[in-house]
C-alpha cells in the first residue's frame, strides 16, 4: 500500500489514517458541526453553492466560507442563477457581501469570482454544477475547477475531495486527488520534517507516497490537527497524535502565511 514510504513516514500514515476514523465526520465541512443544518442543507440542494462555498474558501475560516452560499441566498431572496444575472450586476453581490454583518473578508474579490462563477455556470453548464463532474475523471474535475476564476489548484484538490468525502460522488480514480495545499497542512508537512521547504510540488509529492490511492484522503486529518493541536503559535505538542514522530521544527513556521 505504502510501499514506497521510509519508516517515518510509514508510522505518520497509520497515525493519520487511525485518527482520521475518528474525526472525520465532525471535521468534514458538510457533516460536520461547522456549518448550520440549514447551510449544510441549502449546498446539499443546490450544488450551484457548492462552487460559491469553494470559491469563498480563502482568507476566511471554513465555517464562513461554506456558510456564505445560503446567506447570500437570503440576501438576494433566492439562488436561481438566471434570476440573479438577470436582476442583478457585480456591484449588487458586492453589496451584499459586505452589508454587515459581512459574508467575506473581501467583498470586492469575492463579488467578482462569485459573479464569473455564475456566468460560467450558466452558460458552460446549463446553470448546474453536477455537469462539472458528472461521469469525469478526479483528473478531469479538478483541471475544470481550476478554470473558475478564483479556484486554484489547492482549492480544486479540496473541493473534489469535498465531492467524494462529503457529497457521496463517486470518482474511481482517486489517486488523482491531491492533499490540499492549506496553511495548517503546510504547517504541518514543515514542522514534522516531511519537508525542508514549503514548496507545494514537494508536498504533493509526499503525500501522494504516504497514501497513493487517495492522497486528498488525508487532508482531513492533517487540518484537524493543524487548525486545533499544531497552532501557529503555543502548539499543544503533548496531545498531539504526531508528537512521537514530529521534528518539531517551529523555526520554520514563524514566517509562514
Amino acid at each position: 500500500m505504502i510501499e514506497n514510504c521510509n519508516k517515518k513516514e510509514l508510522e505518520i500514515a497509520k497515525i493519520l489514517l487511525d485518527y482520521l476514523k475518528k474525526i472525520e465526520d465532525d471535521n468534514s465541512i458538510l457533516k460536520g458541526n461547522l456549518l448550520t443544518e440549514e447551510e449544510k442543507k441549502f449546498i446539499f440542494t443546490d450544488l450551484n453553492a457548492f462552487i460559491i462555498g469553494l470559491i469563498a474558501d480563502q482568507s476566511v475560516k471554513a465555517e464562513i466560507a461554506w456558510s456564505l452560499p445560503y446567506k447570500l441566498s437570503q440576501r438576494m431572496g433566492g439562488f436561481d442563477i438566471a434570476e440573479i444575472l438577470k436582476k442583478y450586476n457585480q456591484e449588487d453581490l458586492e453589496n451584499f457581501i459586505k452589508t454587515k454583518p459581512a459574508l467575506h473578508r473581501y467583498p470586492s474579490r469575492m463579488s467578482n469570482y462569485i459573479y464569473n462563477a455564475f456566468l460560467e455556470l450558466y452558460k458552460n453548464y446549463n446553470s448546474k454544477a453536477e455537469n462539472i463532474w458528472n461521469n469525469k475523471t478526479a483528473a478531469e474535475i479538478v483541471e475544470t475547477l481550476e478554470t473558475f476564476k478564483g479556484i486554484s489548484h489547492k482549492k480544486a484538490s479540496l473541493g473534489t475531495l469535498i465531492l467524494v468525502r462529503d457529497l457521496g460522488i463517486n470518482i474511481l480514480d482517486k489517486e488523482n486527488i491531491d492533499i490540499a495545499y492549506d496553511i495548517h497542512i503546510r504547517r504541518l508537512f514543515l514542522r514534522l520534517g516531511l519537508v525542508e521547504m514549503d514548496i507545494q510540488e514537494e508536498i504533493l509529492k509526499v503525500a501522494q507516497r504516504l497514501y497513493p490511492e487517495f492522497p486528498g484522503k488525508l487532508t482531513t486529518a492533517f487540518w484537524t490537527i493543524g487548525r486545533e493541536i499544531c497552532r501557529p503559535t503555543d502548539p499543544s505538542c503533548l496531545i498531539c497524535p504526531l508528537h512521537n514522530c514530529c521534528d518539531k521544527k517551529l523555526e520554520k513556521t514563524i514566517n509562514l502565511k
